[in-house]
């Protein structure tokens, strides 16, 4: 379902996928680049969230703001997704999990789930200083965020937090459907505990 909602004096447009109590806003990849909320890669975590009885508001950004609006325009989701269910996590790829990683600092959220996440992007840097649960997802052969770079962000990252590590690059392509579909059974099970607590 398309719904809309204001940020910043703008209407951004996202899709809602299910109805349920709680629910993950996902953001996607860099605008730039042809991230948006139809990125095939989160609307297969959309839809098996869905599937599961999580719903999953998957956003576009507004107009480009060097990552620092984006991180206003997951607030504003968060804010409209907290209107309609009593639990809310947060997911971002690539880019998205740098931008949904400072989103987090400041916004009350059940779990967060990075895949691919980036140390930093334009103006902003990831920021993992926060308590709620952490999953992360990584591909072991990632060009754009090298895996040793992640396991630095892992390990700094604060709180309860695990990995799963795919034998994918950063696109998730290779194999493609059957390595992002693993990677949304992770989510979606993590997703089940973040909420159930």
């Amino acid at each position: 379902m398309q719904i809309s909602f204001k940020s910043r004096g703008e209407t951004l447009v996202a899709t809602l996928y299910g109805t349920s109590s709680v629910g993950v806003v996902l953001c996607p990849p860099h605008p730039l680049y042809g991230g948006s909320r139809n990125d095939t890669r989160i609307v297969r975590v959309a839809k098996e969230l869905a599937s599961n009885d999580i719903s999953a508001l998957c956003i576009d950004y507004g107009s480009y703001g060097e990552g620092v609006k984006e991180v206003q325009n997951v607030l504003d989701a968060i804010m409209f997704m907290r209107r309609r269910v009593s639990s809310s996590g947060l997911l971002g790829y690539s880019v998205g999990a740098v931008v949904a990683s400072n989103a987090a600092v400041q916004a009350e959220i059940d779990g967060f789930v990075a895949m691919s996440i980036l140390r930093k992007v334009n103006g902003i840097e990831t920021d993992l200083n926060f308590d709620c649960p952490k999953l992360f997802v990584h591909g072991k052969r990632d060009n754009v965020a090298p895996y040793s770079e992640f396991e630095n962000l892992y390990l700094q990252a604060r709180g309860r937090k695990e990995k799963v590590v795919l034998d994918t690059d950063h696109f998730y392509m290779e194999n493609y459907p059957t390595i992002i579909d693993l990677a949304s059974k992770h989510i979606h099970r993590f997703f089940e505990e973040a909420f159930s607590k």
